[in-house]
């Protein structure tokens, strides 16, 4: 309720100043856009139920997981104009589950993950690399994205054929993983990077 006093007062103010330069229309302009701008009042002050850390972590699921299905994998299908229109898509819907999701780490460490991706397929390497160290850094509990993104960020720079910066990532990704607990597929990629290192 404080809100709306405060709101409707200070709307007040600003009218009131209009209609001093309004003169021959000061009542019209004091009192119609107040009666009119009521019902905005309340909807700005109305306070909506605050969703659970479950319904959070669905939500920001459902948000990845339209990107993905809507513009994401159909842009590997896709050619020219559509497939560059696909990534865009792919790219706004992960930062927008970046952007209303931060309490969600387990989603957003995946579509960060996924907009590095797209960055890579459109050719942006050095937003690409950037994108997959961002992942480590803000989801360093996220072990298998940051898995995945140090690989991502190697092969990358291994493909354009920048192998120091490539070597750096596949180091970072074997001293983290290289466990003897590590599961098999995790063995998998450390031996890849390790045989990349070899080269």
């Amino acid at each position: 309720m404080n809100c709306l006093v405060t709101w409707v007062a200070s709307a007040a103010r600003r009218l009131q100043f209009i209609a001093t330069s309004l003169r021959p229309h000061a009542t019209y302009a004091t009192r119609l856009p107040l009666v009119t701008l009521l019902p905005l009042a309340l909807a700005a002050c109305a306070t909506t139920p605050k969703q659970t850390s479950a319904e959070r972590h669905a939500a920001a699921k459902a948000a990845f997981d339209t990107t993905t299905k809507e513009f994401h994998l159909p842009s590997a299908e896709s050619r020219g104009a559509e497939r560059q229109r696909l990534l865009t898509e792919a790219a706004r819907g992960y930062e927008r589950v970046l952007s209303r999701y931060k309490d969600q780490p387990f989603w957003c460490a995946q579509a960060l993950r996924s907009l590095a991706n797209v960055r890579a397929t459109q050719g942006r390497t050095a937003d690409a690399v950037r994108l997959y160290g961002d992942v480590a850094n803000k989801y360093p509990d996220q072990s298998w994205e940051v898995l995945q993104s140090w690989r991502s960020a190697a092969d990358v720079l291994w493909e354009a054929g920048n192998r120091e910066q490539a070597r750096v990532y596949y180091r970072l990704l074997i001293e983290r993983f290289d466990t003897p607990d590590a599961a098999q597929v995790v063995r998998t990629i450390v031996r890849g990077a390790k045989a990349r290192l070899s080269e």
